[in-house]
């Protein structure tokens, strides 16, 4: 079938919207900016993502753009689709293929070890970025297949505010003088505050008095950007009814056009079969000796013919095989981090630590299990804590901490094989909240997360999982959540899984509180 027919069969048809959403970073690990892109795509608009190159995308807008990975043999403009190392090329093409196009930028770093370039740092890194957004929109975005419709909508993911929201208002005023009059509305995706960002020290300087008024100086420039940009957006999206506030008190961004758009988990976060849990930790092949010295199951006439830290298969009587748990499996805590300061591992490494003292003086009575603790995420930090995390390997019995790197496709199904997550996430303006609980909440997983600001809008403690301050409080909450974990006994965790379940999705979430204000057939009067 024609692009053309699938236009006119479509609900929408000729009222077809071409968006740009812009993400000025990895597109990758910008899940909500994907969530965007994936509601427009099957809500029948053309939709080009501008952003970093790096991880694949989500595996739907994969395989909406492309079946491979870039690679060196690509374009000298790299327009084109990373793709997951598995399952998407025999997978079906969704029906909206061929409406989304990527545009990966690779800004140029500059490393940060010679002084000089220390000083250079922020004024070349600003330039750099001006650069790949000013070629991406004015000289590559033309370029598009489907650019034969000039953008409509620019929606904006903030922070990062500079250069980003100035050149998105430029690029909309002269699409508005030399465009033919198509003069394409700008929205900001409100994720926090870019300024606050200039808040935390720096541990590199070597003058930090010199480098802290260098840094005020430039929060209060980056902040004067944002509230002036703010003004000039045609419409605003925010994560938490505190951002919405904030905004309206401080940046004078309110109205009908401001609108709350809650996190919530898409369709492909959901609680993970036992079936699907045995095939991906045989995949994974954890390397950890917590089970070596548990005793073998008493199979009696059942015949195990696999296993894994978590699962059995069994060969029944009539020769099928079914798959279970195992009973001495340990409980899975699952991290989902960024590694940097604003989520601080320090804080979980403490709690562990004192989860094994105390697992250690109830150990005779069987009611604690073992835990395994899986960290997923890459970030600038990882290389300073993985020696920590081996000391610890070696020195604690009961618990044992592993990091992962897994594709799109597998970390939902990991989440949903989780007994509990942790959230470490802080925020540097108090005003956002923790998208990476939200995945946890979509596999039905109740969540302990550190407490700050508006978190409440989200985790509800004792209802839907725990807020902690500091490591010994988070070690507090584990044995008492976890204790009695095989023998079926965890009635507070269960309590708060049946309070999870129902949650609003993203689909559902994003057609009632976004789609009108972005692409909707009566955007215009919102404003």
């Amino acid at each position: 079938m024609s692009q053309a027919k699938q236009d006119a069969e479509h609900p929408i048809g000729r009222g077809a919207k071409h968006v740009v959403v812009m993400v000025l970073g990895d597109i990758g690990r910008s899940p909500r900016m994907q969530y965007h892109a994936l509601s427009l795509l099957e809500d029948g608009h053309y939709v080009t993502l501008i952003g970093y190159a790096g991880e694949g995308l989500v595996p739907p807008l994969e395989m909406a753009s492309s079946t491979r990975r870039p690679t060196e043999d690509d374009d000298d403009d790299g327009e084109s689709s990373s793709s997951s190392s598995r399952g998407t090329s025999s997978s079906k093409p969704p029906p909206y293929r061929g409406r989304l196009h990527v545009l990966r930028m690779a800004p140029y770093q500059l490393p940060r070890t010679v002084p000089l370039y220390r000083l250079l740092y922020y004024p070349i890194r600003l330039l750099s970025l001006s650069c790949c957004v000013i070629c991406a929109l004015w000289i590559r975005l033309g370029r598009v297949p489907h650019t034969r419709m000039p953008a409509d909508v620019i929606l904006v993911q903030n922070p990062p505010s500079a250069p980003t929201l100035f050149l998105a208002c430029a690029y909309r005023a002269w699409r508005g003088a030399w465009g033919g009059g198509n003069r394409p509305r700008l929205v900001i995706d409100w994720h926090n505050l870019g300024y606050t960002m200039f808040d935390r020290p720096d541990p590199t300087s070597d003058d930090a008095r010199v480098r802290s008024l260098a840094r005020a100086a430039i929060r209060n420039l980056a902040g004067w950007h944002e509230r002036t940009m703010a003004t000039r957006a045609d419409a605003h999206l925010t994560v938490t009814r505190a951002m919405e506030t904030w905004l309206g008190e401080n940046f004078d961004v309110h109205g009908r056009h401001v609108r709350v758009l809650y996190d919530r988990p898409p369709s492909m976060f959901r609680p993970t079969g036992v079936e699907e849990q045995h095939e991906l930790f045989g995949r994974l092949k954890l390397k950890c000796d917590l089970l070596k010295d548990t005793p073998a199951d008493d199979m009696e006439r059942e015949h195990i013919t696999g296993e894994t830290m978590f699962t059995q298969s069994i060969r029944e009587g009539g020769g099928n095989t079914t798959h279970r748990l195992r009973r001495d499996r340990p409980a899975l805590l699952v991290s989902s981090t960024s590694w940097t300061p604003d989520e601080d591992f320090s804080i979980l490494l403490t709690a562990l630590r004192e989860l094994h003292k105390k697992i250690e003086t109830i150990v005779e009575d069987g009611t604690f299990p073992k835990a395994l603790v899986i960290v997923t995420g890459k970030g600038p930090q990882k290389a300073h804590y993985l020696p920590l995390i081996e000391e610890f390997n070696e020195t604690h019995l009961f618990v044992n901490i592993q990091t992962l790197w897994l594709e799109a496709d597998d970390y939902p199904k990991l989440v949903g094989c989780a007994t509990l997550g942790i959230s470490l996430h802080t925020s540097t303006s108090g005003l956002d909240l923790p998208m990476k609980v939200l995945d946890f909440f979509g596999c039905e997983v109740p969540v302990c997360a550190i407490g700050f600001d508006c978190l409440g809008e989200l985790v509800q403690d004792g209802v839907n999982g725990n807020v902690f301050a500091n490591g010994e409080e988070l070690a507090t909450l584990l044995l008492d959540l976890l204790r009695y974990h095989n023998d079926g006994k965890l009635h507070k965790l269960e309590t708060y899984r049946k309070n999870i379940r129902g949650m609003t999705r993203w689909k559902e979430n994003w057609e009632e509180c976004a789609r009108n204000l972005i692409v909707g057939e009566s955007y215009g009067n919102v404003l």
